[in-house]
C-alpha cells in the first residue's frame, strides 16, 4: 500500500512538472510572437541603409521619404557623438530656419550628428500637431529637440534641449 502511494505521489509530481513545462513553453512561444510595434522594422528608406552608413552620416532626415511616419530614432543615432534630433514641420518657419542651420552644424563640430523627423503627414496643409508623431511625443511647439550624449543616453529634451541647440548653433560662422 505504501508503494502504491509513492507511485501516485510520483505520478502527480510528474504531471505537475509536465504542466509547468508546457505552461513555460507556451509563455516563451507567445512572447516570441509579440505584436509589439517596437519589434518591427521602421517603414522608411533609412531603415534599409547599412548600419555603418547610418552611423557615419552626420545629417540624416529619418522619414524624408514618408513624412509623418513614426520612427524609433534610437536606431539611427551616431555613436560617439552628441545626437540632436529635431522634430519639425516644413510648414513651420522657425523649424525650417533651424533645419538650415543644423545642416551646417556637423561640418563645424564633428562631435555632433543631426537627425530630423518630419511630423507632418503628406496631406497636411498646416503644422500637423494631430499626427501620430505629435501625439506620441506630446508636441505643443516646434521645433522640438531631443539630445543624446555620445553613449546614446538621453541628455535633454524640450526646452533644455532647445537651449543646448542654440549654444551649438552659436558655433556656426555668421550666427
Amino acid at each position: 500500500m505504501r508503494f502504491s502511494r509513492e507511485i501516485i505521489t510520483a505520478r502527480s509530481t510528474v504531471r505537475k512538472a509536465a504542466c509547468l513545462s508546457v505552461f513555460f513553453f507556451a509563455l516563451i512561444l507567445l512572447s516570441s510572437c509579440s505584436n509589439d510595434p517596437r519589434d518591427e522594422v521602421d517603414d522608411v528608406a533609412v531603415a534599409k541603409m547599412p548600419r555603418e552608413q547610418i552611423q557615419a552620416t552626420s545629417f540624416l532626415p529619418l522619414n524624408e521619404d514618408k513624412p509623418g511616419t513614426p520612427v524609433r530614432v534610437e536606431r539611427y543615432l551616431a555613436p560617439g557623438k552628441y545626437n540632436i534630433v529635431m522634430y519639425y514641420s516644413p510648414l513651420d518657419e522657425l523649424s525650417m530656419s533651424y533645419a538650415q542651420r543644423l545642416m551646417q552644424l556637423p561640418q563645424v563640430n564633428r562631435d555632433v550628428a543631426v537627425r530630423t523627423v518630419n511630423i507632418n503627414r503628406p496631406e497636411a496643409t498646416v503644422v500637423d500637431l494631430d499626427s501620430q508623431i505629435s501625439v506620441d511625443m506630446q508636441l505643443q511647439t516646434l521645433p522640438y529637440f531631443v539630445i543624446y550624449d555620445p553613449r546614446q543616453n538621453l541628455r535633454a529634451k524640450g526646452r533644455p534641449a532647445f537651449e543646448q541647440v542654440n549654444q551649438f548653433i552659436r558655433q556656426l560662422p555668421n550666427q
